[in-house]
């Protein structure tokens, strides 16, 4: 059987939001944007839009391009990017997709079917780029704007991460890499909406694509990132130097919102879910009862009250976001909550010597609210007989250290996407956990479990609607009795902005994209729609 998805949305470009505003003058004369995405007090020279540590941010999305884009906040709305539909075949092991025409490369070729062909093929033969561990099996150009990919097994599922998590590179320059693994991409060539024109250790910036396929689009003419520790970012905040931030400020009132709330204005949708990690090849921490007393000592409500300043929720114990995700959460749990007992806990423990529950947690110290959390956590494992010194790093550290399997404890959040089974499948499935030493996308607990990856597998094999909520709920109860990981909270998507320069930014009326300048390829969508501000 054959099925056709032509993409249903209508052709909802980026630059047609109502939210924009009037625009008080053209992009020529507007202001340059000053944006912090991450703390760091240095950048590295690195544009690969499939490194997972090092790269720069606004490399996805600004510069290189997804087939389209999915709103995470608007579940179901898929909008063409640089491909107009898709259709499914072969059982969904074949994709094929109609391109944009008329998009060009910053250097001045065609992009073209060549380009995905390449982009899908080049995934396929180094499995270090592959971080969404597609199975693929091959890409070919049918035409100039058509191009079929082909997995090995049903890939309904994998949609998302196959035209929303797959930047397309262009064949002509990449083809000259011996390893694109270790390709740092130092002059980056994309169609995206930015090109870079200037980098240091210390700020780099990109300019407007004059040739960008949306006509007038962007209207911000030029980005600034300059490097930020977090101590030095609440201070910009404070003096105005940052336009867009994606920070936690401990008092936001106060550091950034001034008693201008129509100027200085931050929103914070859900974008997952925050975990205590526990690294499973830890022989003590394998065992699930060492899991369930830690879970059962942790006040996920003073975390939240305490180290998170109330801004967001305790998370469900599936993992699941909620409200929203009511159906895809098995019955049984459906009014589950977590609770703190410290005799149950003291009780599984029994049988395991206090020389072995002795831990180390690992944050990013620019990360407080973290730092914080992991305080508290300290304070709470301590009642119950486990020992936790904390320990904070700087941030690639924490990423390299995380993805490599070198650590005992972490905290760490995984994205939200299109339903929860994706957020679920980045925690949980077993082709994401690496052999520690390797560098992992996802499943950094590096949980394995055959019933796990079979609910996965399902999920993954129909396009049944009712078939893949009943997969999902599995894989919530695997959440929930199991403990693989230990949720702690739903991840806000942090996000300040300032309606001084530019307005027509996202909003809880108008959630069109995530607001925060780290997330891609939302951060792009988000800059389209921004018009000057009337002056």
């Amino acid at each position: 059987m054959k099925r056709c998805l032509a993409v249903l949305l209508a052709l909802a470009l980026a630059g047609c939001s109502s939210s924009g505003g009037p625009a008080g003058k053209n992009s020529t004369s507007a202001p340059p944007l000053v944006i912090h995405a991450v703390d760091a007090g240095t950048f590295q020279e690195d544009f690969n839009p499939y490194h997972l540590e090092g790269v720069n941010f606004g490399t996805s999305g600004m510069i290189y391009e997804t087939l389209m884009y999915f709103n995470k906040l608007k579940p179901g709305e898929v909008v063409p990017w640089l491909a107009l539909k898709y259709e499914w075949s072969d059982k969904g092991k074949s994709l094929t997709f109609t391109l944009r025409p008329g998009v060009k490369w910053t250097d001045g070729q065609p992009f073209t079917a060549d380009d995905v062909a390449f982009t899908f093929r080049m995934l396929k033969d180094h499995a270090q780029l592959n971080t969404s561990a597609l199975e693929i099996k091959d890409a070919q150009a049918l035409a100039p704007d058509k191009v079929r990919v082909d997995f090995r097994t049903t890939s309904y599922a994998k949609l998302y991460n196959i035209a929303g998590g797959s930047p397309i590179v262009p064949k002509h320059l990449w083809e000259k890499q011996q390893d694109p693994a270790t390709f740092t991409n130092v002059k980056p060539v994309g169609t995206g909406p930015y090109k870079l024109s200037k980098f240091s250790a210390q700020l780099y910036e990109m300019e407007k694509n004059p040739s960008y396929w949306q006509p007038g689009k962007p209207e911000v003419p030029l980005l600034r990132f300059p490097a930020y520790t977090a101590n030095a970012l609440q201070t910009a905040l404070q003096q105005g130097e940052v336009d867009w931030a994606g920070a936690f400020v401990p008092d936001i009132q106060k550091i950034f919102v001034q008693g201008k709330p129509e100027q200085n204005k931050f929103f914070f949708p859900p974008e997952g879910v925050v975990s205590l990690l526990p690294n499973l090849t830890n022989p003590v921490l394998a065992r699930p009862e060492v899991r369930q007393a830690m879970s059962l000592a942790i006040d996920r409500d003073k975390i939240v009250r305490v180290a998170e300043r109330g801004y967001t929720k305790v998370a469900h114990p599936t993992g699941v976001p909620m409200p929203g995700g009511e159906a895809y959460v098995p019955p049984e749990y459906k009014d589950a909550a977590f609770k703190v007992d410290v005799a149950k806990a003291k009780e599984l423990l029994k049988g395991v010597s206090p020389a072995e529950l002795k831990f180390t947690l690992l944050v990013p110290s620019p990360f407080t609210d973290w730092v914080n959390a992991a305080q508290l956590i300290r304070e709470d494992l301590a009642k119950v007989g486990i020992t936790v010194e904390t320990r904070g790093v700087a941030f690639q550290d924490w990423v390299s250290k995380v993805g490599k399997g070198d650590y005992e404890l972490s905290i760490r959040g995984a994205e939200s996407g299109p339903t929860p089974y994706f957020q679920m499948r980045f925690m949980l499935f077993g082709g994401l956990a690496k052999p520690v030493g390797e560098a992992a996308s996802g499943n950094y607990e590096r949980w394995k479990d055959a019933e796990t990856d079979r609910l996965i597998e399902e999920y993954a094999a129909t396009d049944d609607l009712a078939e893949q909520q009943k997969a999902t709920q599995g894989l919530g109860r695997i959440m929930v009795e199991k403990l693989p990981q230990l949720p702690l909270f739903y991840s806000p998507g942090w996000a300040q902005f300032r309606t001084t320069k530019y307005v027509g930014w996202p909003s809880e009326q108008d959630p069109y994209a995530m607001p925060s300048p780290y997330t891609s390829p939302d951060a792009a969508v988000v800059l389209l729609h921004l018009k000057p501000a009337v002056k």
